[in-house]
């Protein structure tokens, strides 16, 4: 081997040090991180969290009905009935407590107001 061929394969090889982890042999190309791939599966996995808990997680915790109920309807019945001398005061005493078992047995998921105080878009359920 001549000088020139010595100093050729000094030139050729890798750098000794810190550097030596950077070499990339000749014939292999260096991998670049591919970000629009990244990025796109980045998209794909958001999108489809949001579906699942818009879908199934978020909707169980909406089910909460607002309904109204007419108190005040009940109530002036109650009054006129005893004015008049229809409903005694056991009587009145039964259809209160019928008013209670009612309102409970609207269930736990369900918000129970006077139908006074809502305008609109809400369920009015009489009482009997």
């Amino acid at each position: 081997m001549t000088k020139e061929q010595k100093e050729e394969q000094k030139d050729n090889k890798p750098p000794t040090g810190t550097l030596e982890r950077c070499y990339t042999p000749p014939g292999l190309k260096e991998k670049k991180p591919k970000y629009i791939l990244i990025i796109i599966l980045n998209i794909i996995i958001t999108l489809a969290s949001l579906f699942v808990y818009h879908n199934y997680i978020l909707k169980h915790q909406q089910n909460q009905n607002i309904v109204g109920v007419d108190i005040k309807g009940f109530l002036e019945k109650q009054k006129a009935g005893m004015v008049n001398g229809k409903i005694s005061e056991e009587q009145f005493k039964a259809n209160m407590d019928k008013l209670e078992v009612m309102v409970n047995d609207l269930g736990k998921r369900k918000v129970v107001l006077m139908s006074d105080v809502i305008l609109r878009g809400a369920e009015i359920v009489g009482i009997q």
